[in-house]
């Protein structure tokens, strides 16, 4: 499986707006868009979550996005933290340089009167006394991003003729083991919370006999 599953690293983040999105020029309801441009080719609207939230002043829209985030060469692991802080960083760049620029083809009322992204938009969640002196871009460090570049971080990808090797929770191969993730051969074999629960199903099964095949809905017991 380690040699013909393979994985990708991917980069995110998220932003708080101060406004919301019809304000931001988005005239259809809440949406999740894939395929819209590089580095950052989908956009959820978590604006939903907001009442879940911790906030003195709610924001009014929240914002997702994500991507691959192509591989640099090999870096050996005495670098490996100088190397982490410096992929996000690389997310922290690309993040700006999209919201300077493309965000403006979905959100337009975005962009200020100099064509850049209104940093003003962004809520602080932290509210410390520390970000009420910073202005313009440096706004975007009171938000979140990461890099998830770590192998145990990366995400599962599902390439053609690699589905055969990946391992089922089911497998009884090593005694007193199980495994569980989106990763396994859990009968939804992509990365996504819906797999990773359908195997931790599966793992469940495989140490207690329960639940029933049947009650794992979308699994096909062959």
């Amino acid at each position: 499986m380690v040699d013909h599953v393979k994985t990708v690293a991917t980069q995110a983040f998220q932003v708080w707006l101060k406004a919301d999105m019809r304000e931001l020029g988005w005239e259809d309801g809440a949406i999740n868009v894939s395929g819209f441009v590089e580095p950052f080719d989908t956009w959820a609207d978590m604006t939903h979550l907001a009442s879940e939230e911790s906030w003195e002043k709610q924001p009014r829209a929240i914002a997702y996005f994500c991507n691959a985030l192509p591989d640099l060469e090999a870096i050996p692991d005495r670098e490996r933290v100088e190397w982490t802080a410096e992929s996000l960083d690389r997310v922290r760049r690309n993040a700006i340089t999209f919201l300077n620029g493309d965000i403006a083809h979905v959100w337009p009322n975005a962009r200020g009167p100099e064509g850049n992204f209104r940093w003003e938009l962004l809520a602080d969640a932290g509210c410390k006394k520390e970000n009420a002196k910073l202005t313009g871009e440096r706004l975007f460090d009171t938000q979140f991003w990461v890099a998830s570049v770590n192998p145990s971080d990366r995400y599962t990808l599902s390439l053609p003729g690699s589905l055969i090797y990946r391992i089922s929770p089911l497998d009884r191969t090593y005694d007193n083991l199980t495994i569980a993730g989106d990763w396994t051969d859990c009968g939804f074999n992509a990365g996504c919370v819906e797999s990773a629960v359908m195997s931790g199903m599966l793992a469940a099964r495989a140490i207690s006999a329960a639940p029933r095949f049947d009650e794992i809905v979308g699994y096909d017991h062959p």
